[in-house]
């Protein structure tokens, strides 16, 4: 299984998860919030142990994507010691092709 990464958040990402947390906060309640962040968490724990699990993204290049909800996925870049989360980003935006 080999060595259990740290996993960092890059700005880009924070501030994605802290725009998502804002935007379904305002349309539903925190138990959908609590239930994002939970999502975030099981990916954490799954990538922290089995990096490489997820598809290699078609768009960012030496990354990988994780499709963590029907809306929502997360792309990260493997490296020695940690595993680097680049952005996360709505499925249903342009931008799902990634």
């Amino acid at each position: 299984m080999g060595v259990e990464r740290f996993v960092l958040w890059s700005d880009e990402a924070t501030e994605q998860v802290d725009a998502t947390k804002t935007r379904i906060g305002e349309r539903w309640s925190d138990k959908e919030v609590e239930s994002f962040l939970d999502l975030l968490q099981r990916f954490e724990d799954l990538v922290k142990r089995f990096p490489n699990g997820y598809e290699r993204s078609r768009i960012y290049p030496g990354c990988r994507r994780a499709v963590i909800h029907p809306n929502v996925s997360v792309v990260y870049r493997v490296n020695a010691n940690d595993v680097e989360v680049v952005t996360v980003y709505d499925n249903r935006s342009a931008r799902s092709q990634r």
